[in-house]
Formats: C-alpha cells, sequence, structure tokens
C-alpha cells in the first residue's frame, strides 16, 4: 500500500511542482520543462546594481532574515532609492539561474502595452480589441476594450481556479499541446451570472485568458513578435545583463501569462524598472501609463491583502498607501513597490503565505 500511495503521489506532483510548490521547481525545473523558448540576450547597456547591505534597522532586518531563513524561500530582495539593502538567496540559488514568474509576468505584459501606446501603435486604450486583432471579432474579448482586458474584466466565461479555463491550460501552454488562440476561441462567450450575460468592464475576474488577449495586441499593433517588442522595450528599458527567456506555446507565441524567465538579479533590475517608470525617470509617456495602471483600477472582494485590481498589477494593499502596486505569481512571486518611499521587495518562493506582504508593510511604514 505504501508503494501505491507513493506512486500515485508521484504521477500528481509534476502539475503541483508545475504550480511552484518545489524550490527546484522555481530556480530551475519549470525553465528546464518547457518544449520550446525563446531565449533573449542581454541588454547593450546593462544597469550596473548598486549596494548598501546593513544599512537597514536592526528590526528590518531580522524580520528579513526570519522570511530569507525560511526553507520556502527561494530568494529575498529588498531596495531602498535604487540601492540593494539587503538581498539572501537560498543556497542552490545561483547567478545564472533562470526563475520562474508565473503571474508576475502579466505586469510585463502590461508595462509593454504601455511601451506599445508610448510609441504610437496603440491610439487609445478605450479602443476596442477586435479594431486591432480582427480574429477575436465577436468574441468577449473583441467586445472588451483595452483597458477592460487590462482590468481582468472582459466578462469571458474563462475564468477557474488560478485564471485556468480548466485545470492544466498553462502546463498544455508549455508543453505545446495547446495555443492561446485555440483558447481564445474555445472560451469566447461572455459569462452569464444571475441568468445575464456579463458585460466587458462590469466586474473584476481572473483570467489567463485576459493576458494571452494583450499579447496579440501588442503583436498586431506594433507588428511584430511579442518576444521581439519584449527585447526592444523591458530588456532595452530595464538594461538586464544576462540571458532570460519565455516559454512557447503550440503556435510558437509567449506564454504571456505566466511562464517568463529571468536570473535573479535581472529580477531586480526589472523591478527598479517599474519603479522608474512610474516615477518618470523612463519618460513622461511611460509614467502616465504606470500611474494610470494603479489608479484606474476595479474593485476585488474578498481578498484580506488586495482590495483593487489596476493594469495586471495587485493594489490597494491592506494597511499600505494607495500607491502600493505588486507583481504576484503563483507559489510565492511577489515584487511589490511603494512609490513614494521608493522601497521595494522581490521575492521568489514556494510559500503563498503572508510573510513577504507583512515584511514589505512593516518596512514602509519604517520612517526613512
Amino acid at each position: 500500500m505504501k508503494f501505491l500511495f507513493l506512486l500515485m503521489l508521484s504521477l500528481l506532483s509534476e502539475p503541483l511542482f508545475a504550480q511552484g510548490l518545489s524550490n527546484w521547481w522555481v530556480r530551475t525545473g519549470a525553465f528546464e520543462a518547457g518544449k520550446n523558448r525563446s531565449l533573449h540576450g542581454p541588454a547593450e547597456n546593462m544597469r550596473v546594481l548598486e549596494f548598501d547591505l546593513g544599512s537597514l534597522p536592526l528590526p528590518i532586518t531580522e524580520q528579513a532574515e526570519a522570511v530569507a531563513n525560511a526553507p520556502d524561500r527561494v530568494t529575498l530582495t529588498l531596495i531602498e532609492k535604487g540601492k540593494v539593502v539587503f538581498n539572501k538567496r537560498s543556497h542552490l540559488v545561483s547567478d545564472s539561474n533562470l526563475v520562474v514568474s508565473y503571474s508576475m509576468a502579466k505586469s510585463l505584459t502590461s508595462m509593454m502595452v504601455g511601451y506599445a501606446m508610448c510609441e504610437g501603435y496603440i491610439k487609445a486604450l478605450d479602443d476596442k480589441v477586435a479594431q486591432y486583432v480582427p480574429e477575436l471579432e465577436g468574441t468577449a474579448y473583441g467586445q472588451s476594450s483595452i483597458k477592460n482586458i487590462l482590468n481582468m474584466a472582459s466578462g469571458a466565461n474563462a475564468s477557474g481556479a488560478h485564471g485556468e479555463p480548466y485545470w492544466g491550460l498553462t502546463a498544455d501552454l508549455r508543453d505545446q499541446k495547446t495555443s492561446y488562440l485555440q483558447n481564445l476561441l474555445k472560451y469566447k462567450d461572455p459569462q452569464t451570472r444571475l441568468f445575464q450575460k456579463v458585460k466587458p468592464g462590469d466586474a473584476f475576474d481572473y483570467k489567463n485568458l485576459d493576458t494571452a488577449t494583450l499579447l496579440f495586441v501588442i503583436e498586431k499593433a506594433t507588428k511584430r513578435p511579442f518576444d521581439e517588442w519584449y527585447e526592444q522595450t523591458l530588456v532595452k528599458g530595464a538594461g538586464l545583463e544576462k540571458t532570460s527567456a519565455w516559454q512557447l506555446d503550440k503556435d510558437n507565441r509567449a506564454v504571456a501569462h505566466g511562464l517568463f524567465f529571468a536570473t535573479p538579479n535581472d529580477w531586480i533590475r526589472l523591478a527598479l524598472h517599474s519603479l522608474d517608470a512610474y516615477k518618470g525617470r523612463a519618460g513622461p509617456c511611460l509614467q502616465d501609463f504606470m500611474q494610470q495602471a494603479v489608479k484606474d483600477t476595479v474593485r476585488i472582494y474578498n481578498n484580506q491583502e488586495y482590495s483593487l485590481y489596476g493594469y495586471q498589477f495587485w493594489t490597494g494593499s491592506t494597511g499600505m498607501n494607495n500607491q502600493v502596486f505588486w507583481m504576484r505569481g503563483y507559489g510565492g512571486q511577489h515584487i511589490g513597490v511603494d512609490p513614494v518611499t521608493e522601497r521595494i521587495v522581490v521575492a521568489a518562493s514556494t510559500d503563498r503565505g503572508p510573510a513577504v506582504f507583512n515584511l514589505f508593510r512593516n518596512w514602509i511604514k519604517w520612517a526613512p
């Protein structure tokens, strides 16, 4: 009986690990599992990271050490005013490990929409998706505005556990068993609630296929593959140092909602770039987009940590100021940014608990 139990556990473990429940999976396994991926080299002008280790107040240092030393932690970094003030990793993590994003990739995709708008490829966020993606004409996604999609408010009947319309969609995309377009056309109809169809913009409903829609908007608007646009925008803007990657679906399109990979230090650079964009250090247009991404929100109910959702960013953080925004990925991937204090937390983990959130809340309340 014990043998049968272990056999069943091994058969079930892959989809569980694929959701970030293993240290090895987060730092290495998720990348290695992909059937095909696009690899992207470093930026021509790499951002040099600055360090000021040892400058944290003792109570915050002690809390950070406790969080970092938990067995489920992969990386933990704290940044203040552009300088890394705390940086600790599992001893198994190297500078070259490509750490998985899971749904933090949604926020990166949003920023790429901002770049497309700032360069004139997208005219307005109120434009209907079908104006850019005629393949989605007549679907809930096509009838939505780009802003509706950014807010996770397409109204499409494609939601489920962790944003999946069926359990295992992300794994099927990774294994190139299916494509985004197949699923967008399969789950194209609006939801029905209380015998009425849900209209675009009516309510927040977390869906991976909403982010997939943004990929198509970017590709059609810019007339470039999504991963090429990523190189021209985020790789360059963040000044990435090493190779990064996207897993590709059956049609060789990036799995934009959740399978992006970067090294620990390049995750720090991407976090810094999101703050720079918000503060105007990446240009006034991108600043307008990022600030709107945090202010133009829809209400979230029954969530203890976040009450609002912006343009693929989590906001309305309990006990924090209203400018704080988060990138979040299943299994404990976090980037939290406070533009007021210019403090940032970057964490990779296998723990979905509140430890990182509570650490950041306590730290940003600490007087500079």
